[in-house]
């Protein structure tokens, strides 16, 4: 595991009580300088035109559209989840996988013993969220869908 990040400053430099600005800022470039984080965004910088043509050229083409539409199809559905749901559902499926694959490299269950599995209350209200979940997502199915406009918005403008 990593190592936490310190958050305390160092110490000033001798007879002072602390760093000024002009001491943070230089020693944020020195930092970015020894990590090779300054050239890079020195050639990020330098290249800018290049890489903005690029990644422009990308989104347009059917591929970016699409991602991009999805994308925003995928924010618009998280922000109509609520927070602490999502994160109780996230927590549990972490420690829910965390159990499951421990049972994948053991012995091959018995059918008598998933049939008694089905007696745990906890593995019925997961089966009935699943078979909740499953139910919504065929009826949303069978309805009739309204259609979806292209990216980019209107059909008949191309650039």
């Amino acid at each position: 595991m990593a190592a936490p990040i310190s958050s305390r400053p160092p110490p000033g430099p001798p007879g002072e009580a602390a760093f000024t600005a002009a001491d943070d800022v230089a020693r944020l470039v020195e930092t970015l300088h020894q990590s090779g984080t300054l050239r890079a965004l020195n050639a990020l910088v330098a290249q800018g035109q290049d890489v903005a043509a690029v990644a422009l050229d990308g989104l347009n083409s059917e591929a970016g559209r699409n991602g991009l539409a999805n994308l925003l199809i995928l924010g618009k559905l998280l922000g109509h989840v609520d927070a602490g749901g999502l994160d109780r559902a996230t927590a549990a499926l972490e420690r829910a996988l965390g159990a499951a694959g421990e049972r994948l490299g053991g012995e091959v269950p018995g059918t008598f013993t998933l049939v008694r599995k089905l007696r745990d209350p906890d593995v019925r209200r997961a089966l009935d969220a699943a078979l909740t979940l499953l139910g919504a997502l065929g009826a949303e199915l069978r309805a009739p869908q309204t259609p979806v406009p292209p990216p980019g918005g209107d059909a008949g403008a191309r650039p």
